[in-house]
């Protein structure tokens, strides 16, 4: 009777406790919505925060990528004119060429035409003189039309014939003639090159064909008296980088343009005219005049945020409303000093990237709604699936607190629910049998980490010994590796990695950095002469002799291949690597090694090439190297044992 009354106590205080409760089915399905619906919010709004960041990042790619590739494609275009322009110059000083252009020459215009066929990319080539103003050039009318000479001299009369060029490049018959005077030397691009005393890319000016502008990097000519002789010129037209904007569009309403920084038009992927005629005279537009809405609405907008043109260095990014669209703008600079100074300006419609990526959004935010109410359906189906086998084993509990042992709780089909009731009285039994195993387990575990610690201390010292002994035969080696087995200085290896590690340096503090590349004169003689041993004894002394002119830690001497060996000097002026230069060429001299088959003297001499840059985003060591090997080329050229610069 006293157990019925304590158990009828104890279900009546159950009762009471479990009136404050929440019911199963709620808990499982409340807290589980509130999380879908969350995440669903969430995912929303990040899909549409990925959305804008995503316009924002593909824009800023395409422009990127279209600004690469055009300035690489200006980057090539004049070069090339610039490399031609200095293969004519030194052919006329090295005389393989003559300047005299009163009498005509079938060997010069042959050379003009190979020239021409060599340089694709290239509209004209030519020269003009100081006296009489003549004129010889070769042009390109058009992509798919033959190339034609244009000569003014006193056989035309000083008036400019066009001739037909046949598969030799030989001139045929006359063309055309432009019926007018014409003098070289009032031409654009002859007289910036003679106010600028050397080669400079010049202005913007028409052709001496109507219809089309060019770009011209031009080189005033002297005698070795510095008398003027005359200009040579190579034009690149607009027409070609106005060609490629149109065929390389950044986006299917986007424009990309280049303009001067006075705001002149030089060309637009619109493909519009840059001129107007004013008098019958072609005058260059405006990017403010342009008749391309965007263009112009662009150029608005820059000059609001800029102000002066000239102001703008690096790369600028910024948007503006038009028709109440946002444009992205990308503003950067393609200088080519000296003489060239233009803006390359890349706009996209935001419109143009915006709208598949909004659709996008739009799906995203329907399927996670519809996600949502199928997940709700299943949640409420799977709350009231597991609760129904629990409110009957709550009930069994109650039950059982009443003092009706005899009450059975109906076999659920979830196999934990089942089994939970058997597992209880099994417990106790087996959590005391765990017990006493663990603690066996515990010691046994114990001991074997003491034997494992113990092993593996011995295990990491001696690795630790291996790894001492290894370094040092790693950094052996990599002396090895640097060093040139035969003179004992630094060997190529070394001197690359040297130049890459210097240029970077150099760029970074924008100074200079210079090369000193020494040749060792007529050496296959002296190897001839006294044997390939005491050759090798030779450019040891030589070598030696040239480290003896490196004062400062970062200079390096290395043996470039052969007989050549390289002095590289960062922070170094040009004229500092000149010094350098001289104080090589006196140790190498001061050594009194004697070669009876030299041309330049009776001792072993040396020729030296020098070359110094400050290291930027436009150029590259490569560059570098071509020049002091440049410079080397023309110090033998001109009699060896002396000191030429590039």
């Amino acid at each position: 009777m006293l157990r019925k009354i304590q158990v009828s106590k104890v279900a009546e205080g159950v009762k009471k406790k479990s009136s404050w409760k929440i019911a199963l089915p709620w808990m499982l399905i409340v807290p589980f919505i509130m999380q879908v619906s969350i995440i669903v919010g969430l995912v929303g709004y990040l899909s549409y925060r990925n959305g804008q960041q995503a316009v924002q990042d593909l824009t800023g790619q395409m422009m990127d990528s279209s600004s690469q590739r055009l300035e690489e494609k200006l980057t090539g275009y004049l070069a090339t004119a610039k490399l031609a322009n200095k293969l004519n110059s030194d052919a006329i000083w090295r005389g393989d060429l003559q300047l005299n252009l009163e009498q005509s020459s079938a060997q010069r215009e042959k050379y003009l035409w190979q020239q021409m066929q060599l340089f694709n990319n290239l509209t004209w080539i030519g020269f003009g003189t100081e006296q009489n103003g003549n004129s010889l050039g070769i042009w390109r009318p058009g992509a798919n039309q033959d190339l034609q000479f244009f000569i003014s001299n006193q056989s035309t009369q000083h008036v400019g014939n066009y001739y037909a060029i046949d598969q030799q490049g030989q001139r045929t018959t006359q063309l055309k003639n432009k019926k007018q005077a014409f003098d070289t030397r009032t031409r654009p691009w002859y007289k910036e090159a003679i106010a600028a005393k050397t080669a400079i890319w010049t202005s913007i000016h028409p052709g001496v064909s109507p219809g089309n502008f060019f770009i011209a990097t031009s080189q005033p000519l002297y005698q070795q008296n510095n008398q003027l002789v005359g200009v040579s010129v190579i034009d690149i037209s607009l027409l070609d980088i106005q060609t490629f904007l149109a065929q390389h569009p950044v986006s299917p309403a986007g424009q990309t343009f280049v303009i001067e920084k006075s705001g002149l038009l030089v060309a637009s992927s619109s493909q519009e005219e840059t001129f107007q005629l004013q008098a019958d005279q072609p005058q260059r537009i405006k990017a403010l005049d342009s008749q391309t809405p965007l263009i112009k609405a662009t150029m608005q907008a820059l000059q609001q945020r800029v102000g002066n043109l000239t102001n703008i260095q690096q790369r600028q990014k910024f948007h503006f409303e038009l028709d109440h669209q946002s444009q992205l703008v990308q503003v950067s600079s393609f200088t080519q000093k000296p003489g060239l100074d233009w803006l390359v300006v890349i706009v996209v419609p935001e419109s143009d990237v915006m709208t598949k990526i909004y659709a996008g959004t739009k799906t995203t935010i329907w399927l996670c709604l519809v996600a949502l109410i199928g997940i709700i359906a299943l949640n409420i189906f799977i709350s009231q699936w597991l609760a129904t086998p629990i409110r009957a084993l709550s009930k069994a509990i109650q039950k059982v607190a009443q003092g009706n042992f005899d009450y059975q709780v109906k076999t659920s089909r979830i196999q934990e629910l089942s089994m939970l009731a058997t597992s209880f009285s099994q417990m106790s039994q087996e959590i005391q049998q765990s017990r006493a195993q663990l603690e066996e387990y515990s010691r046994s575990l114990e001991q074997q980490v003491n034997d494992r610690t113990q092993a593996l201390q011995q295990e990491i010292k001696q690795r630790q010994t291996a790894e001492i002994s290894l370094q040092a035969a790693n950094q052996e080696l990599k002396s090895l590796a640097y060093l040139d087995s035969m003179t004992r200085i630094a060997n190529r290896r070394r001197f690359d990695d040297q130049l890459e590690k210097e240029w970077h340096r150099m760029k970074r503090e924008k100074l200079p950095l210079s090369l000193i590349l020494c040749d060792v004169d007529y050496f296959k003689q002296y190897n001839d002469t006294y044997g390939h041993q005491v050759g090798d004894e030779c450019l040891c002394h030589i070598a030696r002799a040239i480290a003896a002119s490196a004062k400062r830690p970062a200079d390096l001497v290395a043996r470039y291949g052969g007989e050549e060996f390289v002095m590289l000097l960062p922070n170094t002026p040009l004229g500092g690597a000149r010094q350098v230069a001289s104080i090589i060429q006196l140790n190498i001299k001061n050594l009194q090694l004697h070669h009876q088959n030299s041309d330049v003297s009776k001792y072993v001499t040396a020729s030296y090439g020098i070359a110094s840059m400050i290291p930027n985003d436009n150029n590259e060591p490569r560059q570098l190297l071509l020049r002091v090997d440049k410079a080397l080329y023309y110090a033998k050229r001109s009699g060896r044992d002396r000191i030429a610069d590039s």
